[in-house]
């Protein structure tokens, strides 16, 4: 795979393991019976919306600055879903950021009004991004009349009713729900969080066996896959019986890896279900290096971004740990040791 292709999976990985952080505590909080958990979720989600709304911007950049000549197709063609994706991250960070306020003002029913509202707005913004990548990976809603001049329409009623979409997207709820006992290390829900790995597991390796190939060969018979799949299961065990330092780091480390074995799995093909084996190459799917911009932006641009992400990103991760989430959680300590 082209080096230059994972500009895309990396800010893609970062962004999609930020948001799960985020969709897992929304999704928990009204359902979870445990108020020390609660309150940690409460914090988490406080400190998130900067990192998740940089990323995505982060990754559009990216793109735009390496596949340059075909932007105005996939742009044509995912136009609708990204912007309705925006609008309702938009929405959600809103209703967030009311809730975070009115928690500050000691209106705490507005603040579980607000957090309910969210959960909504969470499950529209996962699904439709999944939509996008499915899409772009399956081919599912891109209809080709001409591969050689890019003359391509899409079909939004295939994009998203499709069998692999919804298929992939209960496989990445049920990821979250074991990232998220994980993440909190919830030991009463070891086994749901168990329950959930494997479920994930099996669709995501049905998913891929039915509809990308290049991506399910390329991990079942890669040794590596194989024993990340085992660290998984070995770290839900010890981060839900033991105190590990740093278990919110790991957990995030894990998946943005995963994320990333992902995409190298693929071997940076696209559109696989709609380009058979022989059109392009001897593996289905079109090559993404084809669709590179210029030798001379990609050199330069990879530089740019390069910097970028370690400065924009980096930053951005760290100042919203240092005084959003590191701040809020001596507050909280601080408040509760008043309280005894």
């Amino acid at each position: 795979m082209n080096e230059y292709v994972l500009f895309f999976f990396i800010p893609l990985a970062w962004f999609v393991t930020a948001f799960m952080i985020e969709a897992g505590s929304v999704v928990m909080i009204p359902v979870c019976r445990y108020e020390n958990y609660r309150e940690k979720m409460l914090i988490v989600i406080g400190s998130l919306w900067a990192i998740i709304a940089t990323s995505l911007v982060y990754l559009v950049v990216s793109l735009d600055t390496i596949f340059a000549p075909v932007m105005f197709v996939t742009g044509s063609v995912l136009y609708a879903p990204l912007m309705v994706l925006i609008i309702m991250l938009a929405f959600h960070h809103f209703s967030i950021g009311v809730a975070e306020g009115s928690s500050t003002l000691g209106k705490h029913s507005m603040e579980r009004t607000f957090l309910v509202l969210a959960l909504p707005f969470a499950l529209i913004v996962a699904f439709l991004g999944n939509t996008l990548f499915t899409s772009v990976f399956s081919g599912y809603g891109f209809c080709v009349h001409n591969l050689l001049t890019l003359d391509i329409t899409p079909n939004y009623t295939q994009m998203i009713f499709n069998a692999f979409n919804w298929v992939f997207f209960i496989g990445v709820v049920m990821y979250v729900v074991y990232f998220t006992v994980v993440f909190y290390g919830i030991k009463e829900r070891l086994l749901v969080g168990a329950l959930g790995l494997t479920l994930a597991n099996i669709l995501f390796l049905v998913s891929t066996y039915e509809w990308l190939p290049v991506v399910f060969n390329s991990a079942v018979n890669n040794a590596g896959f194989w024993i990340y799949i085992v660290i998984l299961y070995a770290y839900l065990y010890i981060a839900t019986t033991r105190n590990v330092p740093f278990r919110q780091a790991w957990i995030f480390l894990l998946t943005f890896i995963g994320a990333m074995m992902f995409g190298a799995f693929t071997q940076g093909r696209i559109l696989e279900d709609i380009v058979p084996a022989g059109t392009v190459g001897p593996l289905p799917g079109v090559p993404a290096s084809l669709l590179l911009t210029n030798a001379a932006t990609l050199t330069a641009g990879a530089i740019v971004l390069g910097m970028a992400g370690l400065l924009v990103l980096g930053g951005i991760t760290a100042v919203s740990y240092k005084v959003l989430y590191k701040v809020a959680t001596e507050r909280v300590e601080t408040k509760k040791a008043t309280v005894k």
